[in-house]
């Protein structure tokens, strides 16, 4: 009985051994397959390094090895300033992207707006202010522009008193009777018929103005 319970526990161990037999035997392949890894990888450097050392001797490129070394320990050095940049480059390019329908939007908007502007004809009346312009410096020197920019108080001065509520008034009242004159047959009138016309009230006050407006206009010190 004891010789069975001896057999069975050498069986026993004679199967695990040949488990980790089969275990080295797996692991001394992979090595064998790193190895070899390891070597074609080292012969397709070794032919790349070559070939790349073929192609800039051949395009008159001299490479310093101590600089080549300074390079890679510039870039070892630097490696966390080059994450951060890649950092910085990954949340500029999230912010365009959060960007991006804002833009799009802004785009849509500018182009109905301007589609807008065009219906209504600004953009017509842009051009024909070009022409106006380009007429205006085709028949004026420049020296009568800088005159005018000169003198562009005194205008702005004019047009503000031109633009009175009571001078606007009278000059509408006066164009309005202008055109309707112009529509009625004008009388003609005699001496007789004008000295009779002299002695009516409104005649008299239009005289009155004419001859203040005349005396104000050339009293002295009117003119600059």
């Amino acid at each position: 009985m004891a010789e069975n319970n001896i057999q069975i526990q050498i069986d026993q161990i004679n199967h695990k051994l040949d488990l980790i037999l089969e275990e080295a035997e797996l692991q001394k392949q992979n090595r064998e397959v790193v190895t070899d890894l390891v070597d074609d990888l080292a012969i397709v450097g070794k032919d790349a390094f070559n070939g790349m050392v073929d192609s800039l001797d051949n395009a008159g490129i001299e490479v310093d090895g101590d600089e080549f070394n300074h390079l890679l320990l510039n870039l070892i050095r630097n490696v966390s300033n080059m994450n951060m940049l890649f950092s910085t480059l990954e949340n500029i390019t999230d912010l365009v992207k959060d960007f991006s329908p804002i833009i799009k939007q802004i785009g849509i908007d500018a182009t109905e707006k301007f589609n807008e502007l065009d219906r209504k004809g600004y953009f017509e009346v842009l051009n024909q202010l070009a022409s106006a312009s380009d007429k205006i410096m085709a028949k004026y020197s420049r020296a009568d522009i800088e005159n005018l920019s000169g003198n562009i108080v005194n205008l702005m001065d004019t047009i503000m008193a031109i633009a009175d509520p009571v001078v606007m008034e009278k000059m509408n009242f006066f164009v309005r009777t202008f055109k309707e004159m112009d529509n009625e047959p004008v009388q003609e009138y005699s001496i007789w018929k004008v000295m009779r016309e002299m002695n009516k009230p409104e005649l008299k006050r239009t005289i009155g103005f004419m001859m203040t407006f005349l005396r104000k206009l050339n009293a002295p010190g009117t003119k600059s």
